[in-house]
Formats: C-alpha cells, sequence, structure tokens
C-alpha cells in the first residue's frame, strides 16, 4: 500500500487532507511541524511527502533539505502546500528540489490529480532506472563472461599446443642425434612429423585468431573468385601429412572452374570437418571427403567410420565448448563445430549432420555456387 506522509501544522487542512488520502485507500502518516515530519520520515521512508512550507521548529525549506541530503530519502517526490503568499516562497522551495506544489485552498481533486501524476512519474523513473542497472549488469556479466571465455581458451589451446611442439622437438632430436645412423626413409618420416606438427600448430592459430572475430562481433566476410577445388586439395594434403597415414583419407574432388568464396572462412570449414573425423575415428578407418556441385550448390561431404554422436547431443552440437559424452576422455576444446557454422552462415549456407552410434558421422554443408565476381556496394 502507497503511504503518505502529511507535514501541516493547520490541523483542519490536516485532517482534511488525511480523510481525503484515508478514502483513496492511501496508508497516512501525519506530523504538525517539520521536525516531527522530517523523523517519521526516516523512520517510515513513506512513498510521497506532503508538505507545508510556514511551520513552527523546523520549516518546509529545511525539511526539504533534509530530505534531499538524505540518501534514503532523497529519490521521494515532495508536494508543497502553500498560501498564495508564499509564492515566493514556494519559488525558493521548487528551486531546492521541491517536485510540485498546491496553492490553498484546494480541493480534492487538485490533490489527487497531484499525488497520482507524481507517483505515476517517480514508477516510472524508477522502472528505467531499474531497467538501466539491469542493462549495466547485463553489460557487466557478458564482460566477465567474456573474461573467463579467454583465459578458458587460453587455456585450452596452450595446453592442445604442446603435443605437436614436443613431436617437432622430439622429431629434431631423432634427426640430430641419428643423422649418420638413420636411412633416408627414418630421415623423411621424421621431417614428415614436423612438417604434419606445424602445419597442426597453424590449424590451431588459425582457430585462436578466427575465435577472437567471433567474440569481438568482427568476423569479416570477403567472398573471391577461386578455384576451390584446387584450395581444397592443398588443405587435405596439410592434413595428409597431420594424419601421418594414421587413417585412409580419399578425396573425391568433382568441382570445376572458378566459384565465389570466403578463402579463410572455407578452409575453416574443411579444416575442422577433418580434424573431427581424424580426432574420433579409429585407426585404419576410411575418411572420405567429397567435393562437387549439386542442385546449383557446392556440396562439401566429411564422412567417417569414428565413434559417432549420441543422438541427445544433435541438438547441441554446434553450441561452443559442448562436447558429446562418447567423446570427453579425447582431448579437445569443443570450439571446432562453433567455428564451422559460424563459417557457413557467414556463406548463407546450412550444415546437415547424419550419425549412427559406433559405426561414423557424415557432415554434409551446402553453400551458394556463384561464378561472378562479387559486386562492391557503394
Amino acid at each position: 500500500m502507497t503511504t503518505i506522509l502529511v507535514i501541516e501544522d493547520e490541523k483542519s487542512i490536516r485532517d482534511e487532507v488525511l480523510d481525503w488520502l484515508r478514502f483513496e485507500n492511501y496508508q497516512v502518516l501525519e506530523a504538525e511541524n517539520g521536525r516531527v515530519g522530517l523523523t517519521l520520515a526516516q523512520q517510515n521512508k513513506p512513498d510521497l511527502i506532503l508538505c507545508d512550507i510556514a511551520m513552527p521548529e523546523m520549516d518546509g525549506h529545511e525539511v526539504l533539505l533534509e530530505v534531499r541530503s538524505n540518501p534514503e530519502l532523497s529519490h521521494l517526490p515532495f508536494i508543497f502546500l502553500t498560501a498564495s503568499a508564499d509564492r515566493d516562497s514556494m519559488r525558493q522551495g521548487m528551486n531546492l528540489g521541491a517536485d510540485d506544489y498546491l496553492t490553498k485552498p484546494f480541493t480534492h481533486a487538485e490533490v489527487l490529480t497531484v499525488i497520482q501524476t507524481r507517483l505515476q512519474k517517480q514508477a516510472i523513473h524508477e522502472l528505467q532506472q531499474q531497467k538501466q542497472i539491469e542493462m549495466l549488469d547485463r553489460a557487466f556479466q557478458e564482460e566477465r563472461k567474456k573474461r573467463l571465455l579467454k583465459t578458458r581458451l587460453m587455456a585450452m589451446f596452450s595446453h592442445d599446443f604442446r603435443n605437436p611442439l614436443s613431436l617437432i622437438l622430439l622429431a629434431s632430436d631423432i634427426l640430430y642425434e641419428g643423422e649418420r645412423m638413420l636411412s633416408p626413409e627414418r630421415k623423411l618420416h621424421q621431417h614428415a612429423r614436423i612438417r604434419g606438427s606445424v602445419h597442426l600448430l597453424l590449424q590451431m592459430l588459425d582457430d585462436m585468431l578466427l575465435v577472437a572475430e567471433m567474440e569481438s562481433g568482427y568476423l569479416e566476410f570477403v567472398p573471391k573468385m577461386m578455384r576451390l577445388s584446387a584450395f581444397a586439395d592443398e588443405t587435405v594434403k596439410e592434413f595428409l601429412l597431420i594424419d601421418q597415414g594414421v587413417h585412409k583419407i580419399t578425396f573425391f574432388n568433382q568441382l570445376d572452374g572458378l566459384v565465389q568464396a570466403d578463402r579463410k572462412l572455407f578452409r575453416q570449414i574443411l579444416a575442422n570437418l577433418l580434424t573431427n573425423a581424424m580426432k574420433y575415428s579409429p585407426a585404419g578407418t576410411e575418411i572420405t571427403i567429397y567435393l562437387g556441385e549439386d542442385n546449383g550448390r557446392i556440396h562439401l561431404e566429411v564422412r567417417d567410420q569414428g565413434m559417432g554422436i549420441p543422438e541427445s547431443s544433435l541438438p547441441h552440437l554446434f553450441e561452443a565448448y559442448h562436447r558429446a559424452n562418447n567423446v570427453k576422455h579425447i582431448k579437445g576444446n569443443g570450439l571446432g563445430l562453433t567455428i564451422v557454422k559460424e563459417c557457413v552462415d557467414h556463406h548463407h549456407g546450412d550444415i546437415e549432420v547424419q550419425s549412427v552410434l559406433n559405426e561414423g558421422t557424415c557432415f554434409i554443408v551446402r553453400l551458394p555456387l556463384v561464378r561472378t565476381e562479387p559486386t562492391e556496394t557503394v
């Protein structure tokens, strides 16, 4: 219930105003002078104050100054009750921070109108303040979330970097210490391990940069005419080095001519799908890549004979950091498919997944097929 404090030294006026307010179902507090009124305000925290100006012990101006200087009361609507002769004094009160005034004699309707208007404005002001507080809180939580994500990303990528770096060091030591003893085939094998690890590190760095761009909202889409089939072939060859013959990787490349695509984003699509296929497929199994044209669209397909994806994980597959329950024992950061989805979306394409648990998974990416130069917008 709304509480109104009436501070008025003339009892007849005070009683009349109190009767009006009670009739309108307001809860009321009354004070015969400013000092008593200020004490009641401090003790009860009313929703609005009606206050006479000329009063004994403490006048209305002094009450207003005390109210506005009190952090717990400073927001309260404050309305002066004043006689016609007090207009100059009332103006002074308005300059001190009063919200409105009523000139004696006033009517029941005038009192209620001023009170309702001020309470409505106060409610709107409080609502706006609450919204601002909520916005600031959301901004703070978002910033905190971003910082935690950055910390988490750095920790994960730092951990992921260790394996290829260790392989590079190990292969380098073997080449250095056994330079005269190693056969040409074994030397080539160690060189291939180093090259594969370097390619893997470069892919991780690309992932880091792309995630940073995604987090900042500045991931650029720059489509250009390119021989996508040749570019995809180069990417697959890099991953053959990374895989080191662990899987049987076959690439069916049937896309002809120049097409329009974003080089960096397409590489991320193919690279992350290949990374997942290699990571979650047993050694010796087949990984098949197909690139071609289907119904006027670019059709990319990456199929493996790996662990498959549980049905419960399919709706969450492209969410950041989500990892299916059956792969949590395998190292990963849960960002690969999020990156793929973001890159596909920037191409205005779509992605489909078909998976059977313990049999394998197939990702199908469809992108618009454009064979003309992109037009620049002015």
